[in-house]
């Protein structure tokens, strides 16, 4: 553990994998820091209505009160992003920080903290990956491609190099969206990107560096949202109660 640590836990990526990591650990009275590259994406959902019933205990399910359900049994996405985010700036334990992360920073051989594209070092005694479909992301609509994870958010190539570089193994993987738009509509997009190989992690623990973590996507390849946030509350779990090193 370096003396420098700020936070118990920094978690890099604020979708529901992050955020509802984020949410569990800080609620329990530890330091988190939660960064992400938008603060307009926190929790954002991959299509424009997703369904209001989400698993029992999730961040999702609890904000579900506060938010207009469609005869459809689907909320707004934008709806969803506004009360998580205010939820999680109200737990006083947790910082919330729109950043840009290029790269660990390690000690030993364990992470110690995340360097950022401003160049400000970010320093906490445990790092966690929530970087769903982000690591080395290309976004193919038609004839274009741009570095990115969804339309506009840009990807993690720096910190993808980083891994691979502390040989952390990278596979590929890939989805289509947005969901619920037909295949022939111009608005389709096919993103292709990175996610750790099963064989270089331990549960949510990475291999190759010590006091790093993964869930969500970049830990189990494409699942839909319900999933991530589970995943993002087991790796709470973990945090919290040290099943892993």
């Amino acid at each position: 553990m370096s003396s420098a640590a700020a936070h118990d836990l920094i978690i890099v990526g604020g979708g529901a994998a992050g955020a509802e990591a984020a949410a569990r650990v800080a609620e329990a009275g530890r330091r988190v820091l939660l960064v992400t590259t938008s603060l307009d994406t926190i929790f954002a959902a991959r299509c424009e209505r997703p369904p209001a019933d989400a698993p029992e205990g999730t961040l999702q399910r609890r904000l579900r009160d506060r938010l207009p359900v469609a005869p459809d049994g689907t909320v707004g996405s934008w709806e969803l992003h506004g009360a998580a985010k205010g939820h999680l700036e109200r737990i006083p334990t947790l910082s919330v920080l729109q950043s840009s992360v290029d790269a660990l920073i390690t000690e030993g051989g364990a992470a110690i903290g995340v360097a950022t594209w401003e160049g400000v070092p970010r320093h906490g005694v445990r790092i966690a990956l929530c970087v769903g479909s982000f690591l080395r992301a290309r976004l193919r609509r038609g004839a274009s491609e741009e570095r990115a994870g969804r339309p506009g958010e840009m990807a993690y190539d720096e910190l993808a190099d980083d891994l691979e570089r502390r040989g952390v193994p990278l596979v590929p993987a890939s989805w289509e969206g947005p969901e619920g738009v037909r295949p022939d509509d111009p608005e389709r997009y096919r993103s292709d990107f990175l996610v750790v190989d099963r064989a270089g992690t331990e549960g949510h623990a990475v291999r190759a560096v010590r006091n790093l973590y993964l869930a969500g996507v970049c830990r189990l390849g494409p699942v839909d949202y319900a999933s991530a946030a589970r995943d993002g509350a087991a790796l709470a779990r973990t945090m919290l109660d040290g099943t892993e090193r």
